[in-house]
């Protein structure tokens, strides 16, 4: 009788949890899944935590603890799903950080964007926004940054960093072993509810309109975004970032 109570109450066994990690490289969507999941009654999201240990100063075993009591659910619990998201150069011990993973048999949410270039214009235009609003992402139109001069050469760095964290995550998901989806930021572009649905379905909970609460802080097409646009596509003519430049998926 008191189990029938227990799930009429929507109380989840701790042992019915769904735990799950979003390794994501930055600019790729991880802020409005977040926020999306946070906003279903079943799941637990939670943002950066990894990342504000160490700014606290703290270490390895600070890290790797707090992983394995986070994803250690109570006995009785109202969460279907927990989780949380991090980049992995956030990670102090990936090692250490990947046994814990494997121990509760986490599920990974992997997001990617199949455009480079754009990542990097908008890792750009984040840092403007940051300075105006304090804020990494899109909040409001009111602090919505206009059209902008990229410098050639630290473009060239940041394109650089970013295709090698790219595959540093690709090698690090591929030897976790463990259930993994994987997300591109161009499906959330296309089809927000859809990429939110899939999502839902792979950590086993109920399906529901999940609103996110950021805005698109680039515009899609990079002539309006970059006033120095065809500088920079020149730089990249005859490569494979060159058709990057030229991608319009959502017009206007």
């Amino acid at each position: 009788m008191w189990w029938r109570v227990m799930t009429r109450g929507s109380l989840v066994f701790g042992f019915q949890v769904t735990r799950f990690v979003i390794l994501f490289v930055e600019r790729a969507g991880s802020t409005y899944l977040t926020t999306a999941l946070r906003s279903h009654p079943g799941v637990l999201a939670l943002t950066e935590k990894l990342s504000v240990l160490r700014q606290e100063g703290k270490g390895v075993a600070d890290q790797l603890q707090w992983t394995k009591d986070f994803l250690t659910p109570p006995l009785v619990g109202r969460h279907r799903a927990i989780g949380f998201k991090t980049k992995l150069v956030d990670v102090l011990d990936p090692g250490g950080f990947a046994r814990i993973l494997r121990q509760c048999n986490c599920r990974i949410i992997k997001l990617r964007r199949h455009n480079a270039v754009k990542g990097v214009v908008s890792t750009l235009n984040a840092r403007r926004q940051w300075q105006v609003s304090g804020n990494w992402n899109l909040l409001s139109e009111s602090t919505r940054q206009s059209a902008f001069v990229v410098n050639p050469e630290e473009f060239d760095s940041l394109l650089w960093e970013r295709e090698k964290l790219d595959r540093d995550l690709e090698h690090y998901v591929e030897h976790l072993q463990l259930p993994t989806l994987t997300l591109f930021y161009e499906d959330l572009l296309l089809n927000e509810q859809a990429f939110v649905r899939q999502t839902l379905a792979f950590l086993g909970s109920r399906d529901r309109p999940l609103p996110g609460i950021t805005l698109k802080n680039t515009g899609d097409d990079l002539r309006q975004a970059i006033l120095n646009f065809d500088e920079l596509r020149r730089r990249y003519a005859g490569t494979r970032y060159e058709s990057m430049f030229d991608e319009v998926l959502v017009p206007g």
